[in-house]
């Protein structure tokens, strides 16, 4: 019967970790989606103007998927659109 006993306690510990993991990770789930939700929220013209930033300093643009312009514009649709209908990134 210890064994048996020594066997649900562990268990029980084993349940309660895993409550306060699920809780940790719930609450950097919704921080996270405050934070995207900030972005989405931000005008047209505001992030045009961080898009220009974002730009490689020396006078030749690549195309490369993972650099600016490209890299943009696979972020979320309303960024495509927003780096798409800029010609000062191209």
């Amino acid at each position: 019967m210890s064994g048996l006993k020594t066997v649900v306690d562990t268990v029980n510990n084993l349940h309660k970790q895993l409550v306060k993991k699920q809780d940790k990770i719930t609450q950097s789930m919704n921080l996270h989606k405050r934070l995207i939700s900030s972005l989405w929220g931000l005008p047209t013209e505001v992030l045009s103007q961080i898009f220009v930033y974002c730009l490689p300093e020396d006078s030749h643009l690549s195309l490369a998927q993972n650099q600016a312009p490209v890299l943009l514009t696979r972020i979320c649709r309303k960024w495509r659109n927003v780096a798409v209908d800029m010609p000062i990134l191209w």
